[in-house]
């Protein structure tokens, strides 16, 4: 558990105002994705994913606790983020030959050829719509879940 946590925050920083919280883009891909996904070796800030919360200042000076709610009461489909996120690696992993076929990524996930066919085109969906999956938008989880079972993703580039 201890070793998750530290592949997934890089750093976490809490003042009187704020709370601040880093994680690893890599550590939280490899956690949705697969546990064959090697951490990139870049440092860069690119690669780090910032969550800031303003920390209310509690009565008396004394202490207090910081509950997060989810402003929109939204939650991503985790279904849809893992289909996404396996399909980006395994899109990564055919583009750098760190695989070298479908049927190579299915064995060494023990899946078939098939459904890795069928999820890796969610690789190539617009940004746009992946964050509006992220952010738990009903419209566009429905789109990105109509794109898994179709293998269609063209018209999702145009979505607003």
């Amino acid at each position: 558990m201890a070793q998750n946590v530290s592949n997934l925050l890089a750093r976490v920083t809490v003042n009187s105002k704020n709370l601040n919280i880093s994680i690893k883009r890599d550590g939280l891909l490899a956690m949705l994705a697969d546990p064959f996904v090697e951490l990139s070796q870049d440092n860069g800030q690119d690669s780090i994913i910032s969550l800031e919360a303003a920390v209310p200042a509690a009565p008396d000076g004394g202490s207090g606790k910081l509950v997060f709610e989810d402003q929109k009461g939204k939650t991503p489909n985790a279904v849809v983020v893992k289909a996404i996120a396996r399909a980006s690696v395994w899109f990564d992993h055919l583009a750098t030959g760190k695989s070298q076929s479908v049927a190579e990524i299915a064995v060494r996930e023990n899946v078939t050829d098939n459904y890795v066919s069928n999820l890796i085109h969610l690789a190539w969906l617009s940004p746009d719509l992946v964050g509006q999956v992220l952010e738990g938008d009903p419209e566009a989880t429905a789109s990105a879940r109509a794109a898994m079972l179709s293998r269609k993703s063209d018209v999702l580039w145009g979505r607003k």
